[in-house]
């Protein structure tokens, strides 16, 4: 008996993906039907070769949520042959039945049904490279809270036991000599001094680690492939070396963004808004945001208010106006982001408005 192979030539396969570590559940729509969810193992291989094997000869796409996996999924999976799609989970369409009745069937089917009726629109994913250079920046951030906790869990064993910080060093400033001052404290018990010491030891392996991160950021940066970018940004008002390197990494090709409304939009320093009608209603930030570009480009802002004269007129114009501090801070970062555009995009050095 002669063995027939169905064929799903012009027909295309989309797959919803809900992603675990020890698992993964695909719900396999065939055109617009769906077919079934399967549990399968976490390899992107395992799923290519499931697919070819029973619906050969079709088109396949799939597409699954950022998050903790990152992109390399993505990235195996267009080298096999299939079209895939990294999503925003906020960008999922869903109902409230879906929020009541979680599960991970129902979650991968809801990702395969808006796939398959074209309503998903991928995420930005960036060059291999630029994600490896992307983690050492975030890395000594990271590494700049540990050693803000490491701090502050010293000046609390201190609270706690009751040690009086003198009025020289009971500030943000950590000097050789605060540290000089703690390695001489002395307690009444000797395992308070013993519990000081291996905090201050931590404290110090951060302070040296942080500096070490902090270098080779520098050399990156100072490399041929981001040297020319990264002292064009330095040149605009506000903008430290640090966060010339976050917007390089982060960001990758200002290009891929239409308009500054766009990159507005991606960074988050934007209000929301409930317009219906003649009633147009804009209220605070937005709560879609880049968490660490916003929360950078907010705290160069208030440096850049107090260095550039057109951004302190435009800080003092909207307090007149009745914005609080907080609020009108917003808005120049606002206009700190877009002369960052424009000196990205034109190549040319900032120059820095002149009052007479």
């Amino acid at each position: 008996m002669t063995k027939v192979t169905a064929s799903f030539e012009h027909q295309k396969v989309y797959v919803g993906l809900d992603v675990h570590k020890r698992s993964w559940n695909a719900a396999l729509y065939l055109n617009d039907q769906f077919i079934r969810n399967i549990h399968q193992p976490p390899h992107p291989e395992a799923l290519h070769h499931y697919l070819t094997h029973t619906y050969p000869g079709a088109e396949y796409a799939c597409a699954y949520e950022c998050g903790k996996f990152g992109y390399w999924m993505q990235r195996t999976f267009t080298q096999l042959g299939i079209e895939c799609m990294v999503v925003n989970p906020a960008d999922i369409p869903s109902t409230h039945k879906d929020e009541v009745y979680k599960t991970d069937s129902r979650d991968a089917r809801g990702i395969g049904d808006a796939l398959s009726k074209g309503q998903l629109k991928a995420v930005y994913v960036p060059h291999e490279e630029q994600e490896a250079d992307r983690h050492l920046v975030r890395q000594r951030k990271k590494i700049w809270r540990d050693l803000v906790r490491c701090k502050n869990r010293i000046k609390g064993f201190l609270d706690y036991t009751g040690t009086e910080v003198p009025p020289q060093y009971d500030n943000a400033n950590w000097s050789k000599n605060f540290i000089t001052w703690l390695s001489k404290l002395a307690f009444t018990h000797s395992s308070n001094r013993i519990t000081l010491d291996f905090m201050i030891r931590e404290m110090e392996l951060l302070r040296k680690e942080l500096l070490n991160i902090s270098n080779a950021i520098r050399k990156l940066m100072r490399s041929k492939k981001y040297n020319k970018l990264y002292y064009l940004l330095r040149s605009v008002t506000g903008i430290g070396p640090l966060t010339a390197a976050s917007l390089l990494t982060e960001i990758g090709d200002i290009k891929r963004f239409k308009n500054f409304y766009h990159l507005n939009s991606f960074i988050g320093l934007m209000p929301m808004e409930h317009s219906s009608g003649e009633r147009e209603l804009k209220g605070r930030i937005t709560v879609r945001k880049h968490r660490q570009l916003r929360s950078d480009l907010v705290e160069c802002a208030w440096t850049a208010k107090r260095t550039d004269p057109a951004l302190a007129l435009y800080y003092s114009e909207q307090i007149k106006r009745g914005k609080n501090g907080k609020a009108a801070i917003v808005k120049v970062a606002r206009k700190l982001l877009s002369r960052i555009r424009y000196v990205w995009l034109s190549g040319e050095p900032y120059q820095p408005a002149v009052v007479k």
